[in-house]
């Protein structure tokens, strides 16, 4: 069928039309579906006014740009007496149905978002054609880089069309070699180092998304390539674009590299506005030094810090420009750091919006900065760090925006509030526990005051466990924290039964006051906890530890920690470390003696971007350490480390570890040792699922037994893990790599509601 094309007709057809007429009124005429209100808002022409050949040419523009008309005119109606000015719309058709034909490889909602079907009410085919070509290189994101669309009209009835987009999927086609012609100084191999553009890799290509042509990749690497010679002295090099050569089984991505020479740094100043200080920034306080190698990443540092320096003591606006002055007869580089100071400026009002239920006094008591004060980078950046530390957010923004006075400006901190609350509720039957019933409720953010709150209840045939945890990590808004913990736990073992009673309360204050830059991460507390115990139910062949601390028995201790905490976020982290040191002391009151020493360090490190997202290398290692006061005594059974499960050494079962007696029943270690290191793959960066591989080693050991390397376990294992809308899930199977007889092969673990 042939469709014709739509077009706009700017004629005015007003021949008696004279500069100095007043329009009585205005309408339009030929809209059907489209209300007048809508059309006349795209025009300035109104009654009352004088008419204006100029000014209705602009409305006739106006009116087409809204994009539901596919021809626009103007008229002038004087048979009644009156000057009615009369603008003759037609209706672009309307879209009935959409349907695509032709996909195998992309499914039907993918296509329909790039294309935006649910956007398609009217037919615009410049808009069509423009969409037509994101869906073209998201098939060349997938191999498919000879994929074509077209489209195709039909007319149904009275200005209404069915929309059929017809794609043609061609050959997928995945890159078999790249080449780099041209580089003499470096190896090819170093050079595909640098770039993203990749032979395609059954077994990691799907994880990297590299292995076919992508444009924008292709750019990227071009300005890699660039770079790192820039990195190298090779001030002149030229990179020219890549080629795509189809060859046997594939295709082939050639780059041209032009090295030319290697500079060195020749004069380096600096020039312009100096800093209020009396020790202004010399060339001696720059990485960029005369006679050395030409590098550009030293060239951006020195910028960026210079730059800093400024920003940091209120100069917001400062602008700093290394010039350059290339010298290619003694291959030498000058440069000559311009500094703009601008006006020193303060801070007049921090402005945040986003919060739709975090309350503004928690954001802004996470502030290094506060109104009034002047400008300072540093800071700024301090405060988005806090923000992001808090995990209320999901993503936090932080930016200066002038105000109408030239000393002063306004900070826009712009958030993105994620998920803070769980509740669960379940059932399920195991082995080790029999039937368990279960209820979750926790708040990390509750009502939007920072607060966290979290309920447990588990109940079933062989366990009976409740507690309630508060904490408020800024009591009244001042950098005091407290917290309350009240439990308890009825748990039946397989050779005695154990109930403990009791709670805790702590304190907290960070050590920011002391000074170094280094201990505003860290955090100061003190803990209250008193329990009692009662171990009963003990059987006959129970190891003779277990059957020694059968009765009842209480605690009463202090324990003071310090922990130092800069991970992004706390239920997803990808950056960052936690360290914790703590030492608990019983024998305030109570019938237990002991002391318990912890420590433990955590940490994530992004090593690697992909088309995916990060890859982050994670490791936590555990230690902790107990013995009674006196030597005639053991260590007691409720503190006694049984390591195994989804925290521990994940090949083994809760409490499957640790040393046991001759009959293989387990009574706990005083010591533990347990360290996990990680591999974490996104899968599907905008779900927020993740993919993890792990080797953990760990065990227990007995009271007169020192740790030791040779008798830690070891387990490997691969899990998913899903910062669903409800709470974060972890699925994880581990592999004991020394599994001994009696032990099983494989141990599934499941997490709901704890940091991934």
């Amino acid at each position: 069928m042939k469709y014709i094309k739509f077009s706009v007709l700017f004629i005015l057809c007003l021949p008696h039309l004279v500069e100095a007429q007043v329009i009585d009124s205005v309408v339009v005429e030929g809209n059907q579906r489209i209300e007048d209100e809508t059309v006349l808002l795209q025009i300035k022409s109104r009654a009352g006014r004088e008419m204006s050949r100029s000014q209705i040419r602009e409305d006739i523009k106006n009116i087409y740009r809204s994009g539901f008309f596919q021809n626009v005119a103007a008229d002038l109606d004087k048979s009644s007496g009156k000057k009615i000015l009369i603008f003759v719309v037609k209706e672009k058709p309307s879209i009935r149905n959409v349907r695509i034909e032709g996909n195998d490889e992309v499914d039907d909602k993918t296509l329909e978002d790039l294309l935006d079907v649910e956007g398609r009410k009217f037919f615009d085919e410049s808009k069509i054609r423009s969409s037509m070509r994101g869906v073209e290189e998201h098939y060349k994101t997938k191999g498919y880089g000879s994929t074509g669309i077209d489209f195709r009209v039909e007319e149904v009835g009275e200005d209404q069309v069915d929309l059929t987009y017809v794609v043609n999927e061609g050959e997928k086609k995945y890159i078999r070699e790249v080449r780099i012609q041209g580089a003499e100084a470096f190896s090819s191999r170093k050079l595909r180092s640098k770039i993203n553009t990749a032979k395609h890799r059954w077994y990691s290509s799907w994880i990297t998304g590299k292995g076919v042509v992508s444009e924008p990749a292709m750019e990227q690497d071009v300005r890699a390539l660039s770079n790192f010679y820039l990195e190298n002295g090779y001030a002149g090099v030229r990179v020219g674009n890549p080629v795509v050569e189809e060859i046997e089984g594939g295709q082939a991505v050639v780059f041209s590299v032009s090295e030319g020479d290697v500079f060195e740094f020749g004069e380096v100043s600096k020039s312009g506005d100096k800093l209020d200080t009396e020790s202004d920034i010399e060339p001696g306080d720059l990485e960029v030094r005369k006679g050395e190698t030409f590098n550009v990443a030293l060239l951006r540092k020195d910028t960026f810090n210079i730059t800093e320096r400024f920003t940091d003591i209120g100069y917001a606006f400062a602008n700093v420009e290394p010039i350059t002055k290339i010298d290619r007869k003694n291959k030498t580089v000058s440069v000559n750091f311009a500094v703009d100071r601008g006006d020193k400026v303060k801070i007049n009002r921090i402005n945040v919006s986003g919060n739709k239920k975090t309350r503004d006094n928690v954001i802004r008591r996470s502030f290094s900065i506060n109104e009034g004060e002047t400008y300072s980078s540093s800071k700024i950046k301090r405060s988005q760090v806090l923000l992001q530390r808090l995990g209320y957010f999901d993503d936090v923004s932080i930016t200066p925006s002038p105000t109408n006075t030239k000393d002063e400006v306004d900070l826009d901190v712009q958030l993105r509030e994620g998920q803070t609350g769980t509740f669960s509720v379940g059932a399920g039957i195991s082995s080790g526990d029999g039937v368990v019933f279960s209820s979750r409720v926790t708040e990390n953010n509750l009502l939007g005051t920072g607060n966290s709150l979290g309920i447990d209840i588990n109940t079933g045939t062989r366990r009976e466990n409740y507690s309630l945890n508060f904490s408020n990590p800024r009591v009244g808004d001042s950098r005091w924290s407290s917290g309350l913990s009240l439990m308890s736990v009825e748990r039946e073992f397989e050779d005695f039964d154990r109930n403990q009673v009791g709670g805790s309360v702590s304190v907290g204050y960070p050590l920011w006051f002391l000074g170094p830059e280094y201990l505003e991460d860290v955090q100061f507390s003190l803990r209250y906890e008193a329990l009692q115990i009662k171990i009963d139910e003990v059987s006959d062949d129970a190891p003779l530890l277990i059957q020694e601390e059968q009765g009842r028995t209480t605690s009463s201790s202090i324990t003071p920690g310090i922990v130092r905490n800069t991970i992004d976020n706390p239920l997803d982290p990808t950056s960052g470390s936690r360290q914790r040191l703590s030492f608990e002391y019983a024998g305030l009151g109570g019938k237990e003696k002991f002391w318990l020493g912890r420590a433990s360090n955590t940490f994530y490190y992004p090593f690697l971007e992909t088309s995916f997202g990060e890859l982050v290398f994670s490791n936590r290692t555990n230690l902790a350490w107990g013995e009674p006061y006196s030597g005639n005594e053991r260590f007691p059974l409720f503190r006694r480390f049984f390591p195994g499960g989804i925290n521990s050494v994940r090949g083994f079962d809760f409490r499957e570890m640790g040393p046991q007696n001759e009959e293989g029943s387990e009574f706990g270690g005083n010591k533990q040792l347990v360290s996990n290191f990680e591999l974490i793959f996104p899968l599907l960066q905008e779900a927020g699922v993740k993919f993890v591989m792990f080797y953990d080693i760990g065990n227990a050991f007995d009271d007169n037994v020192d740790i030791e390397f040779d008798g830690l376990r070891q387990a490997v294992g691969w899990g998913i893990r899903w910062r669903s809308p409800i709470a974060p899930i972890r699925i994880e199977i581990g592999y004991p790599i020394d599994r001994e007889e009696g032990e099983d092969s494989m141990t599934t673990h499941f997490s709901f509601g704890g940091p991934m």
